[in-house]
C-alpha cells in the first residue's frame, strides 16, 4: 500500500499541500484579489486532460459536457450567495466548506486515474467507470467556472 505513495512523483506532495491551503483558507471570511478566482476554470482543462486519457466515447463527452454546465449553473448560484462586497479588483467573500472537497475531488479523482492506469487499465476501459468519472471531474471543474462568472457578475460596491 505504502508503494502507492512513494511511487507517486514528487510533485505530487507540494501540490496536494498548496490544495488543502487553498480549501482550508476559503473556510474563512476573507478579503481576496478577484484575478486568482478568476483563474480556477483551468481546473477545468486538468479534467480535459483525465478524460481524454480514457479514450472516452463521444457519449461520454456528452457526459462531460452536461456535467460541466451543470457544475457551473450550481457554482454560480453557490458563490453569488458567498459574495458580501466587490470592490476594485477585491471581493469580499463569506467562508464555506465547498472549495476544500472540491479540490480534494479533483486531486484525488487524477491520482486514483495514475493508480489504476498502472494497476488496473482494464477499469479505466469501463464505460461505466469512464461516465462517473467524467461526471464527477466534470460537475466539479464546472462548479469553478460558476463561481468566477458568479464574482464577475456581482455588482461593484466601491463606496
Amino acid at each position: 500500500m505504502s508503494a502507492l505513495f512513494t511511487s507517486a512523483p514528487l510533485w505530487v506532495w507540494p501540490l496536494l499541500a498548496m490544495l488543502l491551503a487553498l480549501g482550508l483558507n476559503a473556510m474563512r471570511t476573507r478579503t481576496t484579489p478577484a484575478w486568482p478566482l478568476y483563474g480556477l476554470p483551468l481546473l477545468g482543462v486538468l479534467s480535459l486532460r483525465s478524460v481524454s486519457a480514457l479514450e472516452a466515447s463521444n457519449w461520454v463527452w456528452g457526459i462531460f459536457a452536461l456535467a460541466y454546465a451543470l457544475g457551473a449553473v450550481f457554482g454560480l448560484r453557490f458563490q453569488a450567495r458567498r459574495i458580501l462586497k466587490k470592490a476594485g479588483r477585491k471581493v469580499l467573500l463569506k467562508g464555506e466548506a465547498l472549495t476544500l472537497p472540491s479540490v480534494m475531488v479533483l486531486f484525488w479523482a487524477n491520482f486514483a486515474l495514475g493508480v489504476l492506469s498502472a494497476v488496473a487499465p482494464d477499469v479505466l476501459a469501463s464505460l461505466g467507470f469512464q461516465a462517473g468519472f467524467a461526471s464527477v471531474l466534470a460537475g466539479v471543474s464546472g462548479s469553478f467556472l460558476g463561481r468566477a462568472a458568479a464574482i464577475l457578475r456581482a455588482p461593484r460596491d466601491d463606496g
